[in-house]
């Protein structure tokens, strides 16, 4: 099971922890305000309080073992900037950071930041998408117990074609693009290539990610 903490309990941090866990992840929700736990403690795995700008704390709860930590603080741009780095520093394969702003972005990004969410620009961008039609996803209701998800491609697919693997027929899963590295950019970031509705010729190769519609249960063998 996917192993996920979420530092921060406001309206963010609440939702992103309750979506996490109805997606059956393993959820540790962190608040230094002890009524914000107490408001999600039923809807989560695990929930503390403690001040996760103390690295020792952050260590003695075994964040390094997560798969993936969620900066989700958002009045104190500093204590963000401080668990982002300890987080980096400790080891957490995937970090990801909330920030209000382009600046702010940039800054998390320096200290370890993998990825960085802004709330309201993402919405919105998203939203403009869904009303021009760019994305179809938007407008399929898909039935109870299928998803759809982005997944790491398993290590023994790399060097395999999608016809070679059987993919729908064998894995149950439809893939819906290809997400492919393709270099960095100026500030270190991955820059990527998107394959869509790849025919059964593509090869996989090492840190490609898919976009793939299958039933949940499927999906949480490869999660």
């Amino acid at each position: 099971m996917t192993k996920i903490a979420v530092l921060g309990l406001g309206r963010f941090g609440q939702a992103v922890a309750r979506e996490l866990s109805r997606q059956r992840a393993e959820v540790l929700a962190v608040d230094r305000n002890l009524n914000k736990v107490n408001e999600i403690i039923q809807d989560v795995d695990e929930a503390e309080s403690f001040d996760a700008t103390n690295a020792q704390l952050l260590v003695s709860r075994n964040i390094a073992s997560m798969d993936a930590v969620v900066v989700a603080i958002g009045s104190n741009f500093e204590a963000s900037v401080l668990v982002t780095m300890h987080c980096h520093e400790l080891g957490v394969p995937l970090v990801c950071a909330k920030a209000l702003n382009e600046e702010q972005a940039v800054v998390l990004r320096k200290v370890g930041a993998n990825r960085v969410i802004k709330p309201e620009e993402d919405v919105g961008t998203h939203l403009a998408r869904h009303l021009t039609h760019e994305s179809v996803m938007d407008f399929v209701e898909l039935p109870d117990g299928y998803s759809l998800r982005t997944l790491k491609v398993p290590s023994d697919w790399v060097g395999k074609s999608v016809s070679e693997l059987n993919v729908l027929n064998e894995f149950r899963l439809n893939i819906i693009q290809v997400i492919r590295r393709s270099g960095v950019d100026k500030d270190g970031q991955d820059v990527t290539i998107k394959h869509p509705l790849p025919d059964g010729a593509m090869v996989f190769q090492e840190a490609d990610t898919m976009e793939v519609i299958g039933q949940d249960k499927q999906l949480l063998k490869f999660a």
